[in-house]
């Protein structure tokens, strides 16, 4: 681990990197430390908690669809506050969302593979959509 030591911000040259803690003072950069600084900014979103509104938002489905997720033990969730509110992980529910996502698209890929297969893929369904208009 890196010690950092502070200097006065107007020492820093003009298109360096540095953090400053609002005081006057800055903590110079070099390339590898800007790099983990703007990752763990762009990446660590793992303790933001969010409400199962806000989740329903993310995955794209209402709040009572959520509650049935988190219920099932599909997304984990903590109680927050004297009335119990379910909280969840901004990350996890990200994460959910990107394998439903994914889960979604293999499943559909199968099926195309399997319709192929059986020839269900060059079946004209003008005649069958006329019959049953």
């Amino acid at each position: 681990m890196t010690a950092f030591e502070a200097i006065p911000i107007s020492q820093i040259g003009k298109g360096s990197a540095y953090i400053t803690t609002g005081d006057g003072k800055a903590y110079p950069l070099d390339e590898e430390e800007l790099r983990r600084a703007f990752a763990a900014i762009v990446h660590d979103d793992s303790t933001e908690m969010i409400t199962t509104g806000e989740a329903a938002q993310i995955l794209g489905v209402s709040a009572k669809t959520v509650a049935r997720m988190l219920d099932a033990g599909e997304i984990p969730f903590v109680r927050y506050g004297a009335k119990g509110n379910r909280m969840v992980s901004r990350a996890q529910v990200i994460a959910y969302r990107d394998k439903s996502e994914s889960h979604g698209h293999e499943a559909l890929e199968a099926m195309r593979e399997a319709a192929s297969q059986g020839g269900l893929d060059d079946i004209d369904y003008s005649a069958y959509l006329a019959r049953h208009s």
